[in-house]
């Protein structure tokens, strides 16, 4: 019987057949991956490209605030009917100034008009010949009390089908650069005496003959000083050097570059500057900081409720300059006779003092404002005053003469001056445009608390004794035509050269901490701007 062998053949075809099935569906997985990864790819580099043009929508939008000239207030807030005209004025510029097409709608068919709170610009590439492209949304927000007036600007970046946003938020507010100083000066700066200044100071002297700063040992600045004059203009003029620079560098006491260790500054004897400092920036830009000018100043709107100081019978004789430790005698022939009216140990609330008073107030105290009156023209019309052991609850301010006097419009604080501002004017101690302020002790026994908390304005103003104080100095008279300048004196030497007559009680110590949150005070007119608010960027 023949035995029956099944044949191999036929397996060998189905194994063929599985194994090019499965290479195939391997070969076609592979090329969906593949198409995948380059879907993926390209969609990531469009994200990437999106990304790009929604942030140079943004850096665009920077641009379009040039050639702007703002909405001014003299007021120390935005009310909401300026904040809109702000908003008005800006749209208008964008119009007019750059020439943008600007519409009401994000489907750009409606044109803007006034009353609009938001706008559209329309879709612009990032550069000549790229697809990605962007587009703006400006969205103006009215503020209450609790929050400030605001301009949302939101970016879309789009590249195909892909788009990626992005936001910031610019605040409504008044320009107060010149908060962001502890001291800011028109003229020259002497810091002496055991003062501590927690924060930058400016000067915009600009002559070459004279340092704009002078800064003893026994002073120290945590911040920097600025000054508009160029380090090369300093050099070649070879009057004066404010800091030792080998090859336009700070060195250490071992000749080393300095670093950040400003502990370790090395100082030569010919060093204007020798206490501690973090630097000196040359070429510092004076821009028209408002405060800075007395074109800036109205203070007309303080005398509204105000009643007049009443005149005295009781009269004294003295001098200013004065003698030392004596107010009757003069200190040289260029001393100016006053006869004052004098006010002892009365409290005085919400008054006007008329010109030509020159009063002397001894122990007395004050409540709201004081209105320190006298002709605008700066031509007659002064009030020379002293403050002897009085206490301030409220704000100073005067009129604002165009011309500085110093001799005939001064505040001279003598004695113990206490301040505890509890009016509704936080925003400054003093507001005495073109006056010669000169301001002694204020913290008499050490420990105890005595601030001086906002703005200190003066044409000149000198700081002597104990003092403790929260805001800016702001020296705000242009004292360069004068032969030397008067110069703005923090501490006190016997012979700093200021106005008043320096005596060894004088010296002191003296902190001034500067507050750039806070407002300038109403009666500085300022523009309305846009402060950009790094805090407030979001990436959708």
């Amino acid at each position: 019987m023949k035995r029956y062998i099944p044949s191999c053949h036929g397996g060998s075809s189905v194994l063929a057949v599985f194994f090019v099935s499965l290479f195939a569906v391997l070969a076609i997985s592979f090329t969906v991956v593949s198409n995948t990864n380059v879907q993926v790819s390209e969609n990531h580099s469009q994200m990437v490209a999106a990304q790009a043009a929604a942030e140079s929508g943004l850096a665009y939008t920077n641009g379009l605030f040039s050639g702007w000239t703002p909405v001014e207030t003299p007021r120390n807030t935005v009310s909401e009917t300026e904040a809109a005209q702000t908003w008005q004025s800006f749209c208008i510029h964008l119009r007019d100034y750059h020439g943008l097409n600007i519409y009401a709608n994000p489907d750009c068919t409606i044109p803007w008009t006034a009353g609009h709170n938001c706008l559209y610009l329309p879709s612009r590439t990032i550069e000549t010949g790229s697809p990605a492209c962007f587009t703006i949304e400006m969205q103006f927000i009215l503020g209450d009390l609790d929050n400030p007036h605001r301009l949302v600007i939101s970016s879309t970046g789009a590249l195909g089908n892909i788009s990626r946003r992005v936001s910031i938020m610019y605040l409504v507010q008044k320009n107060a650069q010149v908060l962001e100083y502890a001291i800011a000066s028109r003229g020259r700066m002497w810091l002496t005496g055991d003062s501590t200044i927690e924060g930058d100071v400016f000067s915009s002297w600009d002559r070459t003959d004279i340092s704009p700063f002078n800064m003893t040992s026994d002073s120290r600045i945590n911040g920097t000083f600025n000054t508009v004059l160029n380090h090369d203009d300093i050099e070649n003029a070879g009057h004066f050097q404010m800091e030792t620079l080998v090859d336009g560098h700070p060195i250490d006491i071992y000749g080393n570059p300095l670093g950040d260790n400003y502990e370790e500054r090395y100082y030569s004897a010919e060093d204007e500057l020798q206490g501690y400092h973090e630097g000196v920036n040359y070429d510092a830009p004076f821009v028209d900081m408002p405060g800075m000018d007395i074109s800036d100043y109205n203070t007309d709107d303080y005398l509204i409720g105000l009643t007049d100081v009443p005149t005295t019978s009781n009269r004294q004789v003295e001098y200013f300059p004065h003698a030392a430790g004596d107010y009757t005698q003069p200190r040289d022939g260029g001393s100016r006779y006053l006869n004052r009216y004098v006010y002892e140990n009365q409290t005085f609330t919400n008054c006007r003092l008329p010109d030509n008073h020159n009063a002397v107030f001894k122990n007395c105290t004050f409540e709201g404002v004081l209105y320190i009156d006298c002709y605008k023209s700066g031509s007659t019309g002064y009030n020379n005053v002293r403050f002897d052991n009085c206490t301030f609850n409220g704000v100073i301010v005067s009129d604002t003469p165009q011309i500085l006097k110093w001799q005939y419009n001064c505040l001279y604080f003598t004695g113990s001056a206490t301040f505890d501002n509890q009016s509704s004017v936080q925003e400054a101690t003093i507001l005495a445009p073109h006056f010669n302020v000169n301001l002694g002790n204020t913290n008499p026994i050490e420990g105890e608390t005595n601030t001086l908390t906002g703005a200190i304005v003066g044409g000149i103003v000198d700081i002597r004794g104990n003092a403790e104080i929260y805001g800016t100095i702001i020296s705000m008279c242009d004292t360069t035509c004068w032969s030397s300048g008067y110069v703005t004196n923090i501490g006190a030497t016997l012979g700093d050269g200021g106005s008043e007559t320096t005596e060894p009680g004088d010296i002191g110590t003296i902190h001034i901490t500067p507050d750039p949150d806070n407002m300038l005070p109403s009666g500085i007119m300022t523009p309305i701007v846009f402060v950009r608010d790094g805090d407030s960027y979001v990436n959708f």
